[in-house]
């Protein structure tokens, strides 16, 4: 007497169109939420290291500058050391790194809908914006939406 064990041939290609067809239905919805948790979590972020750049910059007691480039940006500590200029808002000489972080995926600073003079942020020692004349918009954006950052001249960080 024979046993067969396994499965057959078809019953396997039915268990993979069935796969198949629940994954293309449940596969976009997946893409669309990853996508808005992408940039949420990029704003969350965002908003969490210009609030640790004013915080350096009290605690130090130096201007921290923030630089903005489409897919990322760097923090670090705009006090001149090493032969830097202090202040200027340009990473010189041996100034230290506060943060480098890129973006997720597919996430980007709109520069046609950020408000920063030249995407650039400083805070001074007292955690104060003093370049900003009035309150100034980040704009990240992605395939599902916009999430603003706005900063004030008195260092107030909210997001939008």
């Amino acid at each position: 007497m024979q046993r067969n064990a396994g499965f057959s041939a078809f019953e396997v290609a039915v268990t993979l169109a069935v796969v198949a067809l629940l994954a293309s239905v449940s596969m976009p919805s997946f893409l669309r939420w990853l996508q808005v948790h992408r940039l949420r979590g990029a704003a969350i972020n965002l908003t969490a290291d210009l609030e640790m750049a004013k915080v350096r910059a009290i605690r130090e007691g130096a201007t921290v500058s923030v630089v903005f480039a489409e897919r990322d940006y760097t923090l670090f500590l705009d006090n001149g050391a090493g032969g830097g200029t202090a202040g200027d808002g340009i990473r010189n000489g041996e100034e230290a790194l506060v943060q480098y972080r890129q973006l997720p995926t597919g996430v980007r600073i709109d520069p046609a809908q950020t408000t920063l003079p030249e995407r650039r942020l400083r805070f001074d020692s007292r955690g104060l914006a003093p370049d900003l004349a009035t309150a100034e918009v980040l704009c990240l954006v992605n395939g599902t939406g916009e999430r603003r950052i706005r900063v004030n001249r008195l260092g107030n960080i909210r997001t939008l």
